[in-house]
């Protein structure tokens, strides 16, 4: 890939430096279900409280079944933390309905059918097929977006058109590691604000010298899966056998 004339870094030898910093958990998945309904929770809110009230309405309603028999009223205190807690609640629970009523209370692994969804757009599906499934694809977050850009891989102004430009561009095995890698490497090194180029191992970054860089520390990577799926969402999904999965992780 080339941004001009200056030879930007590719693919391959970003996941293998990236991998080099934050190595792969191998021993285990989300559970799709508990993936798709916090991935919905996300939206618009830190991951932080997001996975506050994950794992506090997981921990009253831990599956479709459940969920789809709740009220509001119960639901709205569990998720108060992820905000817009008003909107959320009824759209998890007609989600886990729809989950009960066409799919006998399983998350569809088909892109289509995901969207057709209460509530998931394009980047939930995406997630849920990554982490849930192991099946390739790229969810694109701000951390996505940003770095991307600023590697040079793509010039890009929305979340959709990056990743119609990734899809295009990075070869498909490496589909499954760029939300995980991205994202933990946004929140320590290649923050919005002030990144941390003189500490970043990608020496040939087209953005290296362009953007303001920072001293401030990110969250600092502690190895796991506690820690590094979906950005630190993991704490509050319950992790399967991968063993147990259709999907194939394969690379």
């Amino acid at each position: 890939m080339t941004a001009g004339k200056r030879v930007v870094h590719a693919p391959g030898e970003v996941v293998r430096v990236l991998r080099r910093r934050y190595p792969a958990e191998p021993h285990g998945a989300a559970d799709p279900f508990r993936t798709l309904v916090a991935t919905v929770l996300s939206q618009r809110t830190r991951e932080e409280k997001t996975a506050e009230a994950a794992k506090s309405l997981f921990a009253a309603f831990p599956d479709a079944e459940s969920l789809a028999s709740a009220t509001p009223e119960k639901v709205i205190p569990l998720i108060r933390p992820a905000g817009f807690y008003n909107q959320k609640a009824p759209t998890i629970i007609e989600l886990s309905r729809r989950l009960v009523a066409d799919f006998g209370g399983r998350v569809p692994r088909e892109m289509d059918r995901l969207l057709g969804l209460p509530g998931v757009g394009r980047k939930t599906a995406n997630c849920v097929l990554v982490y849930g499934f192991g099946i390739p694809a790229i969810p694109v977050d701000t951390h996505v977006h940003r770095i991307s850009n600023r590697l040079g891989w793509v010039r890009t102004r929305t979340p959709e058109a990056t990743e119609a430009a990734l899809v295009a561009c990075l070869p498909k095995r490496y589909w499954l590691d760029i939300n995980e890698l991205f994202v933990l490497f946004g929140r320590e090194i290649c923050r919005p604000v002030g990144p941390r180029c003189p500490e970043c191992a990608l020496t040939s970054c087209p953005s290296r010298g362009k953007v303001k860089a920072g001293s401030k520390k990110g969250r600092a990577y502690a190895p796991g899966f506690k820690t590094s799926l979906l950005g630190g969402l993991g704490k509050a999904l319950e992790r399967i056998p991968r063993t147990s999965l259709r999907g194939s992780r394969s690379r």
